[in-house]
């Protein structure tokens, strides 16, 4: 099938296909320059609010996400139903993404809280002055100078 396109309407597709074009080098250029300032300008020793400059390359990139979409995948001059057919699902599998990832950050958050709370200190473990059973059935003290139930005397320690 041949495309038909009058003069018109080739020399509009491409000015949509450089304005596209000229955003996403616009926005391109935009994250480069806030990186930039971010590590020369604001934080050189480092630090500062990561989190608003991650949300902010993100946001950066959805846009440029959309210019692509929509000019370079031809979604923009698709009917409503089959753009939405495309991009719903796709808003879906991103939002999924970010829910599984918060909800990761969580468990292990809950894990290590779990974890600090069920070890006990060290001197419970392997504190002085406890006597210990050997596999003999022996009582072993194991304060300073005491017997170990051998008949002989320990000077301090393990």
């Amino acid at each position: 099938m041949a495309h038909d396109l009058s003069v018109e309407a080739y020399e509009k597709q491409v000015s949509s296909v450089w304005k596209a074009t000229a955003w996403l080098s616009i926005i391109t250029i935009v994250e480069v320059v806030a990186a930039l300032l971010w590590i020369w300008v604001f934080f050189p020793d480092g630090g500062g609010p990561r989190m608003l400059l991650n949300i902010f390359f993100i946001l950066a990139s959805l846009l440029k996400a959309f210019f692509i979409v929509g000019e370079f995948m031809h979604v923009r001059y698709e009917t409503r139903a089959l753009a939405l057919t495309i991009l719903v699902p796709t808003v879906f599998l991103i939002w999924f993404i970010i829910a599984f990832l918060w909800e990761g950050a969580e468990w292990e958050k809950n894990r290590v809280r779990a974890k600090a709370s069920m070890e006990l200190p060290e001197a419970v473990h392997h504190g002085h002055g406890h006597d210990h059973k050997d596999g003999h059935g022996h009582d072993h003290k194991h304060k300073h100078g005491k017997d170990d139930g051998h008949g002989h005397k320990h000077g301090g320690g393990h």
